[in-house]
């Protein structure tokens, strides 16, 4: 595996096989929000971009919804150069956003509905309710330490695919 430079271009994560797919940024010991209770305090302008490119490659956004709260979300948005390789791949302009908590909807309905690229972001609780399904997974590994902090990462990583360093992060992608 060969290390590469810059982040994932969206023709290439479009050229990917539509999949259930988790992303974080984490810090080097394993947190997924800062000492503000929030990823943002983990991104920069490098994480910021790849999570613009996950989400132009989706066809569907899903949020946990203590997730959306904290963080704020609003309706999905995405670039017009995005839009017009979207187009090209067949998707709608812009990816739908669900915002789910433990009681549903199930991931069999949201995949029916809104098509098989899922780009799930949501908290540990969230994900463990998806955890079967998840097939590919994003690290974006933040140059911070938290310390101790509620939110670490504690699902089984499929095996590590590729990886790409951009600016002060390291990204990884693992799939089955």
């Amino acid at each position: 595996m060969e290390l590469r430079q810059g982040l994932p271009a969206l023709g290439d994560l479009l050229a990917l096989q539509p999949a259930v797919a988790l992303s974080y940024v984490i810090s080097l010991d394993g947190q997924l929000c800062g000492p503000d209770g929030s990823s943002r305090s983990l991104s920069d302008d490098t994480d910021l971009e790849l999570l613009r490119r996950l989400r132009a490659s989706a066809d569907v956004v899903v949020v946990g919804r203590r997730t959306a709260e904290i963080e704020q979300y609003g309706p999905i948005r995405v670039r017009e150069e995005f839009q017009v390789l979207r187009a090209a791949a067949g998707l709608a302009p812009e990816p739908a956003l669900v915002i789910t908590d433990r009681k549903g909807p199930p991931l069999a309905a949201i995949i029916a509905q809104y098509g098989p690229r899922v780009q799930l972001e949501a908290g540990v609780r969230s994900v463990h309710a998806f955890q079967d399904a998840i097939t590919r997974v994003w690290l974006s590994h933040a140059p911070v330490v938290v310390g101790n902090h509620d939110a670490a990462l504690d699902i089984t990583l499929p095996p590590l695919r590729d990886r790409w360093v951009a600016a002060n992060y390291v990204v990884s992608r693992y799939e089955r």
